[in-house]
């Protein structure tokens, strides 16, 4: 048995804002063992208070997990690394608020350095200055890779695509990206909640961040096929478990 379970969300328990319908059985049979849950999601447009108050409206119980977002550990990564620097942020007002609550110094004029968050606020402006600070030779964080966030209604642009924006005006990559399949937004939960590697899982739907970031960390790595990934993207023996949802997987887990 698993003692930490670590999921993605979009696209491995919810779809935009209707779970799967298996979501809720999976939460309390593994619950129900002593595990515990967390939600580690790459998306950085809102905070963890309101992934959690999200969840709580879908019918998750209260108190039955955690969440954990790339916002997050950004701004770990920055006090970590970067510690008294002033930033340039490219943030959703809620993650905008995080950041100056930790204590992170903001300036839109001198930065040290440059954030790239999922800002879904974005603007011609805000983004013209970015690049321009990125033009500089400022250092240049980016919170996750990914290209495509999923909806109801199809993909739509995330951080990786305002990474390409970015390269193509400016010729620069970020410096250092946090998020999934960076295996240390994941060392940060096993430390956080004291486990040994063996006793964790990593479920996602990504072959490219979920999956990559589960293997790269050394821990159990399920792949779910409710999302992103479909079953001719798997390669052959894959050193990860393949599952067609949430439910299939805690049969393949022996539960």
């Amino acid at each position: 048995m698993k003692k930490l379970f670590v999921l993605d969300m979009d696209g491995t328990f919810y779809l935009g804002n209707t779970l799967f319908p298996e979501s809720l059985e999976f939460v309390e049979r593994i619950t129900s063992t002593g595990a515990k849950l967390v939600f580690l999601t790459n998306n950085s447009s809102a905070t963890p208070e309101e992934y959690h108050d999200k969840l709580v409206r879908l019918g998750v119980p209260e108190g039955s997990f955690s969440v954990y977002t790339s916002g997050e550990a950004t701004m770990r990564f920055l006090k970590d690394n970067y510690p008294g620097s002033s930033v340039y942020l490219l943030a959703t007002p809620s993650v905008e608020k995080m950041f100056v609550d930790s204590g992170i110094i903001l300036d839109e004029k001198d930065p040290d350095v440059v954030v790239l968050t999922y800002d879904k606020t974005l603007t011609f402006k805000k983004i013209s200055k970015f690049c321009g600070f990125v033009r500089d030779g400022i250092s240049y964080i980016a919170s996750h890779p990914d290209i495509n966030c999923p909806t109801e209604r199809g993909f739509i642009p995330d951080v990786g695509s305002f990474m390409a924006l970015i390269k193509t005006s400016t010729g620069r990559e970020p410096d250092h990206i946090v998020g999934k399949p960076n295996p240390t937004i994941l060392e940060m939960l096993i430390e956080e909640f004291d486990v040994n590697r063996a006793d964790v899982i990593m479920v996602g739907d990504r072959l490219m961040t979920d999956i990559e970031c589960g293997l790269r960390a050394g821990v159990t790595t399920a792949l779910v096929l409710t999302g992103e990934t479909t079953r001719e993207m798997v390669p052959d023996n894959p050193p990860f478990i393949v599952a067609d949802n949430l439910l299939d997987l805690l049969k393949k887990l022996g539960y």
